[in-house]
């Protein structure tokens, strides 16, 4: 017995000294791991799933519940690189084994590890890492359950508005970031948050400084006219004839200017982004019309990144699920005991969209480009669902934010002309690229990881009061009193929930033995949608065989993550369609957006005149949404069109809220300058609202779905409520920055509002403005606001066990 002991140490001893000999010869090959596919098998693979457009089809099988992690510790991977398995337990589905959590941890890795220059990160970046535009965790307000982590399921940070009129900055001299040091680990993966920049930078001032946020800006030029858009990258524009080279569509505001001078001696800024009078494309520029000669306004946007929640998921749903969504004629309508008479509407109001996306290489090109192929048809990721597949985003970060090359995006990124921009005419990139695959910047195999590891994570577990309501026998039979778990049940069917079908599609062991209980598929009240969120905020999408299926990239054990994904219902609270959102054409068509300005509102959620309430002076929350700025793909979408966001998972990650983040909760500010805005239910209208908890930031969120309501006998009296008009002298609100870029010069850019501004902000409904300007939601928010503040406040506590 002692020998086969001592035979079986022997053998262990030489398997261990094996694996570590082949890890230092072949560093594809891991202790525990089988090899990685080679390039050759990737780049064939990644043809296939491009060609195949990522259409699902229709699922086969009986559907069961998504698998969920566990609530309390979700997210919670700590600050520094999330390079261990057992900080994958707190975000990818319990079912996937080791052998596949091997594979995914090399995508959490690369995506939340710093990069270096010297391996071509930098020159014209914007974070260090994926996850430095996924930083709400380090501002979150403590004592609200949100996680702490950082990881792809926290989203984009924002402590205030950003100050365009600063943070462009001028051609001569580059830009300004919105925040100079916003991520607090360094380059070699220790967390320091002392070198956070914070208030002694005055990035927390953006009334007088830059503001400070993780969201990214993409600006240009547009034609509405032609449906133009010119990043100005320096590409041909199709209606003037020629290209100027700002290095848009992105501004790059955060590059490795210290480390690049160090090692390589050059001088890289932040970019600028051209004044209105140096820009050949405004050339004649109407400051009525607010375009040029040709047609073209200049377009800045902020886009912040959302949680990576369910992505998996979403890939995995049938195209026609996608597509039936729309109802462009509003012919479907709704049922609903809370309809109003308000808006001529043929329906619900509510029509929706699939975003149809076309190639990126033109025809011509595409033989001798095809690693550079994506995916085109039905849209399903981004803020406005413009790319039909997950790795279009990936490589997009990898380009756009970090700077950096591969074979499938191989590109540099543009570096601005200095003969028209020479802020960076010292600034290059200096590690070469290509030809082969393996003398990228990053490896084939990288884009695949990280698309392994955000393919690979899951919902977290719904909050134990909404369990409580699904795990009854009867989950629609209304609780008794006023206890937690009765307040979301109530939530949920003011949302528009069928809770016995949500139940029967989440619960395991609910649904009938059958596989059907003959209730509605998405769990939606078909006999009285009350309020009507369901009508875009689907609860449950079914999914088909996953595009995973087949993916070289997984190893041999791939299965398991494909059942994961597949023949699931899945709680994503979305349509995927786009929708219009509320537009204000004086803050759409500004050559910049509105400078940030500091209203002075009662924190008196509840009254409506006097009382003793605590005042503070909060960045008003504007209410526009359109922007016609757009990325690398606009796809069929409109610059006032958005994407449904999914809501599984946002009771947990929490704010900020919206496309660009615009709803902020931070800790750094949230007791001195706060967002603010106002809201309205049964008894007050335009109230004011201060967001200084997640309660808040949820209502405010909700609020800005539609412009606000026009005022009336019942607008609150209070310090900051009414319709929420900026200061302004005859309806003219002037930014600090001119049209040839000044500071001090007097000919600034002015937002135009009218005479009567409450009329474009907070539009009558019986106006005309109302039924164009007002958002698909206006019907659905005119319920919203009809109900009492308790019922308001059901809705929050619904969504906040989400």
């Amino acid at each position: 017995m002692r020998k086969q002991r001592r035979f079986l140490l022997l053998i262990v001893g030489l398997s261990l000294g094996l694996s570590v000999l082949i890890g230092y010869i072949n560093p594809q090959k891991v202790f525990g791991q089988i090899a990685l596919p080679d390039d050759a098998t990737l780049i064939a693979r990644r043809r296939q799933e491009v060609a195949s457009n990522f259409v699902v089809q229709p699922p086969t099988r009986t559907l069961r519940p998504v698998e969920r992690v566990r609530r309390d510790t979700f997210g919670d991977v700590g600050l520094d690189p999330v390079d261990t398995l057992e900080e994958l337990d707190r975000l990818v589905y319990p079912s996937i084994p080791t052998s596949i959590r091997e594979r995914i941890v090399e995508g959490s890795t690369f995506f939340t590890t710093p990069n270096r220059v010297e391996d071509g990160f930098g020159s014209t970046s914007m974070q260090t890492r994926c996850a430095g535009c996924h930083l709400n965790n380090v501002e979150a307000v403590p004592g609200e359950g949100l996680l702490t982590g950082t990881s792809n399921v926290s989203r984009a940070g924002r402590t205030t508005p950003t100050r365009f009129s600063i943070v462009s900055g001028n051609t001569q001299t580059g830009g300004r970031a919105p925040g100079s040091r916003l991520d607090p680990v360094e380059p070699d993966g220790s967390v320091d948050l002392s070198r956070l920049s914070l208030a002694s930078s005055g990035e927390l001032d953006a009334v007088n400084n830059t503001g400070r946020t993780a969201a990214f800006t993409v600006f240009g030029d547009y034609s509405a006219s032609a449906n133009v858009f010119d990043p100005l990258n320096g590409n041909i524009n199709r209606v003037t004839g020629f290209g100027q080279n700002y290095s848009g569509f992105l501004q790059h505001v955060r590059p490795a200017t210290e480390q690049l001078r160090a090692r390589f001696g050059i001088d890289c800024f932040p970019d600028a982004i051209p004044s209105v009078s140096e820009d050949r494309n405004l050339a004649n520029f109407n400051r009525t019309t607010q375009q040029s000669a040709s047609g073209f306004r200049r377009a800045i946007s902020e886009f912040a990144g959302p949680p990576y929640i369910g992505r998996g998921l979403i890939e995995a749903i049938p195209n026609v699920d996608i597509t039936a969504a729309s109802d462009p004629t509003d012919a479907r309508g709704d049922r609903s005991s809370l309809k109003t008479a308000l808006f001529q509407c043929t329906g619900d109001c509510v029509t929706g969209q699939v975003n149809t996306i076309p190639s990126n290489i033109p025809a011509a090109q595409q033989q001798q480009r095809q690693n550079e192929l994506l995916a085109t048809g039905v849209g399903r990721f981004g803020l406005r669902a413009n790319g039909s597949e997950m790795l279009q985003f990936i490589l997009g970060g990898m380009f756009g934010s970090l700077s950096m090359t591969n074979v499938f995006s191989p590109l540099e990124q543009v570096i601005a002309d200095p003969a028209i921009a020479p802020y960076n005419r010292n600034c290059r990139n200096e590690v070469a690229d290509g030809p082969a695959p393996d003398q990228f910047e990053l490896s084939v195999a990288t884009p695949f990881n990280e698309r392994n590891f955000i393919r690979s994570t899951a919902p977290p577990e719904f909050g134990r009061d909404l369990l409580a309501v699904l795990r009854a026998k009867d989950p629609s039979r209304p609780l008794p009193g006023n206890n937690p778990a009765a307040r979301v049940q109530r939530g949920a069917q003011l949302f528009g929930i069928d809770l016995v079908a949500f139940a029967n599609r989440t619960i395991p062991g609910k649904m009938p033995r059958s596989g059907s209980d003959g209730l509605d598929p998405n769990a939606i009240n078909q006999s009285d949608r009350m309020v009507g969120c369901v009508n875009c905020h689907t609860p449950i999408q079914r999914t088909g065989l996953s595009p995973a299926n087949g993916d070289p990239s997984l190893g041999p054990d791939a299965q398991a993550l494909v059942d994961a994904l597949s023949y699931r219902w899945a709680p994503l609270f979305s349509d995927i369609n786009i929708h219009r959102g509320p537009v204000i054409d004086a803050e759409r068509f500004s050559p910049i957006p509105r400078d940030p300005f500091l209203v002075s509102r009662a924190e008196a959620f509840g009254q409506t005149s006097g009382g003793n309430v605590a005042t503070f002076m909060t960045y008003d929350l504007m209410r526009n949404f359109a922007s016609d700025s757009f990325t690398n793909q606009q796809g069929s979408a409109l610059g006032d069109q958005f994407r449904t966001p999914p809501l599984a998972g946002i009771g947990r990650v929490g704010p900020p809220f919206m496309h660009d983040a615009r709803i902020f909760l931070s800790a750094l500010n949230r007791d001195t300058t706060p967002a603010g805005t106002v809201t309205t239910n049964r008894d007050v209208t335009n109230e004011p609202l201060v967001v200084r908890n997640v309660d808040e930031a949820l209502l405010a969120a909700i609020e800005l779905h539609d412009l606000p309501a026009p005022d009336d006998a019942r607008t609150s009296t209070l310090p900051g409520g009414g319709c929420p008009v900026p200061p302004n002298v005859g309806g003219k609100y002037s930014n600090q920055i001119s049209y040839d870029g000044s500071l001090t010069s007097s000919d600034k850019i002015v937002i135009d509002y009218g005479a009567r501004p409450q009329d474009v902000i907070c539009p009558p409904y019986n106006s005309a403005l109302s039924n164009t300007h007002r958002s698909e939601a206006r019907e659905v928010m005119a319920r919203f606001r009809s109900l009492t503040r308790d019922d308001q406040r059901a809705i929050i506590a619904f969504l906040r066990q989400l």
